[in-house]
């Protein structure tokens, strides 16, 4: 009588995957490093002496936070040619992205260059379409989702968004810097904490975006 095999051993089983290479403490410290001084460089200008005026919301800022999206939508798209199975998340991802580029430049179309931008109506579109996606493939989006913990890039992009949804209505409150400040409160105060805050965040969102975009295209099919 055959003995039953252990769960696990066959040729679909963990133990005949091995890693793409060798980990490295010192390729995981330059990746730290490299993140870090990002971070720091990303909030230069605000730190620059002597300077009559912070670009703010609708200038410089909104112009590289509306950089830093559609950057990290062309390496989504770009990682979704090697996805495989995993293409719909790359592309719902990038569709999301986009949305959030276009919410970023409107102000700076209607505002500053004076174009009537149907702004509502171009993120509906695109966040519709988004939607049909994901309907269509939600099987792989579930598990993706599902997984998606497992993923270093997403706890950046969570970071991010913890940043510009709960901690950036604290920092860019008006109330708080006036009890902070008292007397020498001024009202460009939360306007510039808010908007290099933002910036950072989208900082995170490229780094986590790039992160999981390599990791997509490196997944091998079962």
């Amino acid at each position: 009588m055959d003995e039953p095999k252990p769960l696990g051993i066959g040729p679909m089983s963990g133990e005949n995957l091995k890693p793409q290479r060798n980990p490295s403490w010192s390729g995981t410290l330059l990746r730290v490093v490299l993140i870090c001084g990002g971070s720091v460089a990303i909030l230069l200008p605000a730190w620059l002496p002597n300077r009559p005026s912070v670009p703010i919301e609708r200038g410089t800022v909104e112009l590289l936070q509306a950089f830093l999206l559609v950057a990290a939508a062309a390496v989504i798209l770009g990682a979704s040619t090697h996805a495989g199975r995993n293409r719909p998340v790359c592309r719902v991802l990038a569709m999301g992205l986009c949305a959030a580029f276009v919410g970023e430049i409107d102000d700076f179309i209607s505002g500053i260059m004076r174009i009537n931008f149907p702004e509502g109506w171009a993120v509906g579109f695109i966040l519709l379409f988004a939607l049909v996606t994901i309907y269509r493939n939600r099987r792989v989006m579930f598990h993706f989702f599902s997984t998606m913990g497992n993923h270093a890039g997403s706890g950046l992009i969570g970071s991010a968004l913890l940043i510009i949804y709960v901690f950036n209505r604290v920092i860019g409150s008006t109330r708080f810097w006036k009890a902070t400040l008292g007397d020498a409160f001024s009202p460009e105060v939360p306007r510039i904490c808010k908007s290099y805050l933002e910036l950072l965040a989208f900082y995170l969102i490229f780094i986590g975006i790039l992160g999981l975009s390599i990791t997509l295209a490196r997944r091998k099919e079962l």
